[in-house]
């Protein structure tokens, strides 16, 4: 996947308006529907394409244009996601039609502070939506959103990554322990594991300052290949993800993660929810919101698709060579 620009002032995020045309006419601002975002990462988009991005260019193709009858309200937490419930606040303060934020970490700082606003989560870790969202099928409260992963996925993660370098013994499982989801990883992948003939070892970062540390933890117990479950702190929309491919090919490690982009990155494999149909489900949720639908009206959205991608030049950096049972089924393959 390349994922696609939207012209967008860094320096007008806060302000910013969108019409969808053909729907409404003009309207003084004072009349208009506000949308708000909650944000883990950051406003910086120059070192990669990120999830706001592309959401608002999926509002883009349903029609909106900046300017006329939607205002936009952003908040940012620069990865310190103790800050995201403070910032929830700010942004119900000024009163949006509809919260749209994604993550554990930021579904849970806009549940908090709200019970009666629109919320759409897309895309988050399904256990996350299911602690939230009693009835996937009709939301009985002001949540909806779009899942991003499971563990029949990560199991197929495991099973992807053993093809692709049947020597492995020992996988790294990346975590972030901040992120409640992945309380109970590995260990619910033992079994999986074991039927692979692998053992797994939790690796623990706390975000981009300790991944370093991680790797070197990694090294002493002797892991070699990696696991990287999708945070926002780590294989997810932010920077550290060029340190993680750096600090693979440094120890020769296969790698694979849930994320879609990983492999585009720079990692060996990755199999991931397909992030294009996300995003299309978080701008028609909103938009739908915005045109008057309840969220009981709205059901959760499960993956229905997977895009396994396979970087080929990674793999003849690591001297593997990828197996047609990989190659053949792949959505994308990078040469």
């Amino acid at each position: 996947m390349r994922r696609r620009d939207v012209a967008l002032g860094l320096a007008g995020l806060a302000s910013l308006s969108i019409l969808p045309l053909g729907k409404v006419s003009a309207q003084s601002p004072g009349q208009l529907p506000k949308v708000a975002f909650l944000l883990p990462d950051t406003p910086d988009y120059a070192e990669r394409p990120s999830v706001l991005r592309e959401v608002l260019a999926a509002l883009t193709d349903l029609g909106y244009v900046a300017g006329q009858n939607v205002l936009y309200e952003f908040r940012f937490a620069e990865h310190a996601l103790e800050r995201l419930p403070a910032l929830a606040a700010e942004l119900l303060a000024t009163r949006p039609d509809v919260l749209w934020t994604f993550t554990s970490g930021g579904a849970r700082a806009a549940a908090a502070a709200t019970k009666t606003i629109p919320i759409v989560i897309a895309p988050v870790n399904e256990g996350t939506l299911a602690s939230l969202v009693p009835d996937f099928a009709r939301p009985p409260g002001n949540l909806t959103g779009l899942t991003l992963n499971s563990r029949d996925q990560h199991e197929k993660c495991l099973q992807l990554l053993k093809e692709a370098a049947p020597g492995i013994a020992r996988v790294g499982v990346l975590v972030n322990p901040l992120n409640p989801v992945w309380r109970d990883y590995p260990g619910v992948l033992n079994d999986a594991a074991r039927v692979l003939g692998i053992e797994l070892v939790r690796a623990e970062a706390r975000g981009a300052p300790e991944v370093d540390q991680a790797f070197a933890t990694m090294a002493t117990q002797r892991v070699d290949a990696v696991f990287g479950l999708s945070d926002s702190t780590l294989i997810g929309a932010s920077p550290t993800p060029k340190r993680i491919i750096e600090l693979l090919m440094r120890g020769r490690l296969p790698s694979i993660a849930d994320d879609e982009d990983f492999a585009h990155e720079g990692g060996l494999l990755s199999f991931g929810s397909d992030a294009q149909a996300r995003f299309r489900g978080a701008a028609d949720y909103i938009d739908r919101i915005l045109q008057g639908a309840k969220v009981a009206e709205l059901p959760v959205v499960l993956p229905s698709k997977f895009i396994l991608a396979v970087n080929l030049k990674t793999a003849q950096q690591l001297g593997i060579e990828i197996p047609p049972s990989i190659l053949l089924p792949a959505d994308e393959v990078i040469e």
